[in-house]
């Protein structure tokens, strides 16, 4: 998924946009942010290989373990 970023401006009554560029490819949706100051991409990188499918676990009456 491509990651895109383009110049605004902010002065004035109003915003205005520049063009769209695209600055890199994302392995996902939410696998990347920007570090605080702005000067950085930090990126999640990882490959999975699962054989079979995923295990899900599902906790029923969760609030009677609480209790305890």
């Amino acid at each position: 998924m491509p990651v895109m970023a383009a110049e605004v401006n902010t002065k004035g009554a109003a915003f205005e946009f520049g063009v769209p560029q695209r600055l890199f490819d994302s392995p996902g949706n939410n696998g990347w942010d920007v570090t605080p100051d702005g000067r950085r991409f930090l990126m999640a990188a990882a490959e999975v290989q699962q054989a079979g499918p995923i295990p899900i676990t599902v906790v029923l009456d969760w609030r009677a373990g609480l209790k305890k």
